[in-house]
């Protein structure tokens, strides 16, 4: 049975951080990798301004590549570390980057350098968007869940975009096929909580180089499905 679902548009807003991706940990961390000394005696308010006054002692670009080598040496090499350094003043890396596995991260080191730099780095601007999803029919209940799989979510977006969105012109196949192993990368960060019979408000935060062709949009008619499940390992 083919899915049915109704759905509104019940926020779109821009976000300058996600809450609760940097917490006051993560300042002292990067103050410790950054030979600050004692930490004793500092409110969590001082750690933050601390960490900033850090950065701020450092060069533009070798303030990134310290963040960059602290936050993210466990998924780049050095090399490409000093050539994102380089780019970050000029790209909004956290849309433009080649691997958009990598964007949540970068927007939230982005979002550090332009706290500490907000005239040499580019202001960050991830995307929040609040969905109410009615289920029309028994096929497309079963996919509102608490934890939705973000293969439908993908889809269920992009039912209320345009034709020449850029989700669409990208992933156009994936959207209408089987599998999607990419749509993890779209949606940063997916929040279900149930709102009623057959009703799910779903939060999605993502850049807006994918979600901005949302913006506008009031309500649509979505048939939105999630890839089949994978076949158990032998």
């Amino acid at each position: 049975m083919k899915t049915e679902f109704r759905v509104r548009v019940l926020s779109f807003s821009n976000i300058m951080e996600i809450e609760g991706a940097r917490t006051v940990g993560h300042y002292a961390a990067l103050l410790d990798a950054m030979d600050y000394g004692d930490q004793s005696g500092l409110s969590d308010d001082d750690t933050r301004d601390m960490c900033l006054l850090a950065l701020q002692g450092l060069a533009p670009e070798e303030a990134a590549y310290q963040v960059l080598k602290h936050e993210m040496s466990d998924v780049l090499r050095d090399g490409q570390m000093r050539n994102i350094a380089g780019e970050m003043q000029e790209e909004k890396l956290w849309e433009e980057y080649s691997n958009s596995a990598l964007h949540e991260r970068l927007f939230t080191v982005g979002g550090l350098l332009y706290a500490a730099f907000p005239n040499l780095f580019p202001k960050p601007d991830a995307v929040r968007v609040e969905l109410e999803v009615t289920a029309v029919n028994a096929a497309a209940k079963a996919l509102l869940s608490p934890a939705p799989d973000e293969t439908f979510v993908v889809r269920l977006l992009a039912d209320g975009m345009e034709p020449d969105a850029v989700l669409h012109r990208l992933y156009g196949d994936q959207l209408a096929g089987v599998s999607f192993p990419e749509a993890a990368e779209v949606v940063w960060i997916v929040r279900a909580v149930p709102a009623g019979d057959n009703v799910m408000t779903i939060e999605i935060i993502s850049s807006g180089y994918w979600l901005d062709p949302l913006d506008g949009t009031r309500s649509y008619d979505s048939s939105a499905y999630a890839d089949a499940p994978r076949p158990a390992a032998r």
